[in-house]
């Protein structure tokens, strides 16, 4: 399966499955509408072609550090479908995508990854490169915690 290795605040990388992600766009901080009473790691808005489009900061969510270093600066954006809604996870930088076989992948970590300082309940299983320890995002929490309240 294909994923798309991406980079967070603090030059932690994650895997996305690249089935699940439609485009890369960017957006600057100032075209973001915010809507107050969200979750904090929601950013807000941005029309996409006439399309809103929910921004969620996945630095944000799963270390708890801003991706945005200035509110001058623009941010790469993983546009995706999580159910009804279309949303766009931001990430400090693209990496590359790479196909990994079914062997390398494991769910054995996610117990003992205290060591990787992600939120483990947004994370699915782990890749097992030959340089590291890549967790694989599960997009399926994260839209079950962008429905709850």
């Amino acid at each position: 399966m294909d994923y798309f290795i991406v980079e967070l605040t603090n030059q932690k990388k994650i895997a996305i499955p690249l089935e699940k992600i439609q485009e890369v766009i960017t957006a600057n901080y100032a075209d973001i509408c915010p809507i107050p009473g969200v979750k904090n790691s929601l950013l807000g808005l941005i029309s996409q072609r006439g399309i809103l489009l929910w921004l969620l900061d996945l630095s944000l969510l799963l270390q708890n550090v801003p991706s945005f270093s200035n509110r001058l600066s623009s941010s790469t954006i993983l546009v995706t479908k999580l159910g009804k809604n279309n949303v766009g996870l931001i990430v400090k930088k693209l990496g590359e995508i790479k196909d990994f076989l079914q062997d390398n992948i494991s769910q054995d970590n996610l117990e003992k990854s205290s060591s990787i300082p992600l939120l483990n309940e947004y994370l699915d299983s782990f890749i097992h490169n030959e340089k590291e320890l890549l967790p694989i995002l599960n997009l399926a929490n994260i839209q079950t915690y962008l429905n709850t309240n």
